[in-house]
């Protein structure tokens, strides 16, 4: 492959097609908030539980597709080879276990934050607990998320992105909705586009196959190491990744919100079979860009040769040099990775609004209109919130790029490492009856007092390396010098970092011993690592605070799955609850619902 040796930027095409892509998204979030300027905060943050089939499901899978799937995935493909697709192995069990018993029991409880739930299992305190957790987990992963588009764009969309994330959070849930239907729809034909026109320039189907092959991109051998400090084997990114994405699609409000907007049990279990197969097959999509893109630049590195800098830069330049031909399709990829991103943020800020109306400022509300006009008042706030998050994520995304790589890859794991003992807190209610709210509250700190001292301590005290076994990225058919092709990226402002992957052929040193060796643990398994010392401490003081004893629980709010709980005594839910009542499905409310004493 030939370098080209000119600096390439947008024609006025790209422009007009990244332009029509913002003005769609901007559109539709205007054009809900004026339909539904009169909608209680309910209907707002839950659609009126009415939203069809397939948009949420798409909505589901655009709001973790974030630019770093666009541009991480592909490039981790290109460095590290393609086995990273295993993680989609991880999803099946991760989102059955979400169908089947984590979904059920939010849905019938008919709540518009999932983290109602942990009031009705727990108390008050681990119900706020729980949704600050949540909080810090959306507010830091949006912020990277917008951080590599608001960069890549900065001369073009700076403004823009910024009114069009305030106007789709104001349209709601049905605005978010919506958006992220027709932005995925951007994000396919952006991965399409370039998948076919990249295979074609790089001389074939075949050619890339032999290629990926020859270089080890891609190969059916799997590595079986069930040693949880390498970075990526089958059971690293099988475990680990199925208990991360666990953390996305059972104990995140944003795809909980989505569950409870649908109309019964039977769509909200569909909406989740849905999400797995669309997620899936862009999970292969994003790959077989990587892999396309070795094949265009096989012999060529653009890293080796000095092209580029970091390999997050390497999607843009591939999309340069192959569809800068064709004005227009550039655009359409700038504004696939921008969807990505807006995507993400639309569905973070709404969620946050929710949890922000209903968990933190609800008694509040109640308190300060004396029960005369809330639902108005809660409209207000919703909307307020959703501009605030917007701007703090925005805030926060300039911050980063401030910051540099810390910042980035403190960051990554954020699922894992925040959301971790959010799903460990979760499962404790489930699962574990005789847990009580000191061992839940206890688990929750410590576990995440764990994880982030982990991934923080892997960020300061970053492995050694060591020459990696897959065949090093060389130049030797390079047949053109590129002096100029990097005023390419800075057109575009490209320099972000994507801290999920290697950015050269090495290895992380798994030698070491104490600490130093404990931070090699691979970021895959800190969702993992979250749940083990939630679960543990839990039980632990729990058993030391004396259980449940005496307390009296909703029978709906657990799986008594170890037969520790004995109906000893039945009486109203009122007595456990919290005051406001709530309704399943049947219509039957939590006040009629029969309880045990442990």
């Amino acid at each position: 492959m030939a370098a080209r040796t000119t600096a390439r930027g947008f024609h006025w095409a790209d422009y007009l097609v990244f332009g029509s892509v913002l003005a769609i998204s901007a559109a539709i979030g205007i054009t809900a908030a004026i339909k539904h300027r009169k909608a209680s905060a309910e209907q707002l943050l839950t659609g009126n539980r009415k939203l069809p089939l397939i948009p949420v499901a798409l909505s589901l899978a655009a709001s973790f597709m974030s630019a770093i799937f666009v541009l991480g995935i592909p490039a981790e493909a290109y460095v590290n080879s393609a086995e990273y697709w295993l993680i989609g192995l991880g999803y099946i069990p991760a989102q059955i276990i979400t169908c089947l018993l984590v979904m059920p029991v939010i849905y019938k409880l008919k709540l518009t934050s999932g983290y109602k739930y942990l009031e009705y299992r727990f108390n008050r305190t681990i119900r706020v607990l729980g949704s600050l957790t949540f909080t810090l987990e959306m507010v830091l992963y949006m912020a990277v998320a917008t951080y590599a588009p608001a960069l890549a764009l900065s001369q073009a969309t700076k403004l823009s992105m910024d009114v069009s994330i305030l106007a789709t959070g104001l349209g709601g849930i049905k605005a978010v909705v919506w958006t992220d239907a027709f932005q995925m729809s951007v994000i396919l034909a952006g991965f399409v586009t370039l998948i076919i026109r990249g295979t074609y320039m790089a001389g074939g189907w075949d050619v890339v196959m032999e290629r990926a092959r020859q270089g080890e991109r891609f190969t059916w051998d799997l590595d079986l190491d069930p040693d949880p400090f390498v970075r990526h084997t089958f059971w690293t990114l099988f475990i680990g990744g199925g208990m991360m994405s666990l953390t996305v699609y059972a104990a995140n409000q944003t795809m909980l919100q989505r569950y409870l907007s649908m109309r019964n049990i039977k769509l909200a279990r569909w909406t989740i079979f849905l999400h797995l197969s669309i997620s899936e097959f862009f999970l292969v999509l994003a790959m077989l860009s990587g892999l396309v893109m070795y094949a265009f630049f096989y012999g060529c590195d653009p890293l080796t040769l000095g092209t580029v800098s970091k390999a997050d830069q390497l999607m843009l330049l591939f999309v340069m040099e192959t569809l800068g031909d064709f004005p227009g399709l550039p655009g359409l990829f700038v504004a696939c990775v921008y969807s990505a991103a807006l995507s993400t943020v639309s569905s973070g800020v709404n969620s946050l609004a929710a949890v922000t109306v209903e968990d933190f400022l609800g008694p509040c509300i109640k308190k300060f209109t004396k029960g005369k006009d809330s639902d108005r008042f809660k409209t207000i706030v919703t909307i307020v919130s959703a501009i605030v998050y917007g701007l703090a994520t925005i805030g926060l995304a300039y911050l980063a790029g401030v910051m540099g790589k810390t910042v980035l890859t403190i960051a990554l794991s954020v699922f894992g490492m925040v959301g971790g003992p959010l799903l460990g807190l979760l499962l404790l209610g489930l699962f574990f009856p005789c847990v009580n709210s000191w061992g839940a509250g206890f688990g929750l700190v410590i576990s995440l007092a764990v994880s982030l001292w982990t991934g923080i301590g892997a960020v300061v005290n970053p492995a050694k390396s060591t020459p990696s076994s897959l065949p090093h990225l060389n130049t030797r058919l390079c047949n053109v010098t590129a002096n100029d092709v990097n005023a390419t990226l800075s057109t575009l402002g490209v320099t972000f970092t994507n801290p999920l992957m290697n950015t050269s052929t090495v290895a992380p040193e798994t030698d070491g011993s104490g600490l130093n060796h404990w931070y090699r643990l691979s970021y895959q398994h800190y969702a993992t690592l979250s749940v083990i010392v939630a679960v543990f401490v839990g039980l632990i003081v729990s058993a030391l605070t004396g259980f449940n004893k005496g307390r009296v629980l909703d029978d709906r709010t657990y799986y008594d799955v170890l037969g520790c709980c004995k109906q000893r005594v039945t009486k109203k839910a009122s007595e456990s609850t919290p005051k406001e009542t709530a309704t399943d499905n049947t219509g039957v409310s939590v006040d009629d619902v029969q309880t045990t004493r442990l």
